[in-house]
């Protein structure tokens, strides 16, 4: 009776221990941050990358309304730099109008965080106006913040099974003894 006492407890423990290993990696290692999303053309503005100290990151910028040629990052188009302190900073110069993609890559060219910065109104010269499009006059969107809570309620939704398990083992030993 102990015994299936103590290998239904066991049991119980590595199922909650499992799945926690693999929560340990997240993405929320690596994230992007702009000191701003609507600079004026020739603005030069920081984007940091947050990332595991010694991690070699990439920022390139993107933009199908503009040429390359107004995009600067530290006098080129795309720069990578070594994390330093869980951070890399890269200075940004766009000096046309217009909407860019930020995309920030790890060593591997695996893409790691994205953002959008709309360059001086970034709207049509039209918009607002009867007939005209109001497509980027709402400005940035917002930063997306919290946490999923699946993982909680898969656990959640484990650990009831594993109780009601040993409750049922229980029971049924005292039934047959």
């Amino acid at each position: 009776m102990i015994r299936r006492a103590l290998a239904s407890l066991f049991a119980a423990a590595l199922l909650v221990l499992v799945p926690s290993t693999a929560f340990g990696y997240a993405d929320d290692d690596f994230e992007i941050g702009v000191s701003t999303t609507n600079p004026a053309p020739g603005e030069t503005f920081t984007v940091t990358i947050t990332a595991p100290t010694g991690t070699d990151v990439t920022l390139t910028i993107t933009s199908d309304d503009v040429s390359d040629d107004a995009i600067q990052i530290a006098g080129t188009k795309a720069l990578t730099k070594t994390a330093v302190d869980g951070q890399a900073v890269f200075g940004v110069t766009l000096s046309e109008e217009g909407s860019f993609t930020l995309v920030a890559t790890d060593a591997e060219g695996n893409v790691i965080d994205t953002a959008t910065v709309v360059v001086g109104d970034g709207a049509d010269d039209d918009a607002g106006a009867p007939g005209g499009t109001d497509e980027d006059a709402a400005g940035p969107s917002l930063p997306e913040t919290g946490a999923t809570a699946t993982p909680l309620v898969i656990g959640g939704a484990i650990l009831l099974l594993v109780g009601g398990a040993a409750l049922f083992i229980a029971r049924r030993g005292k039934v047959s003894a």
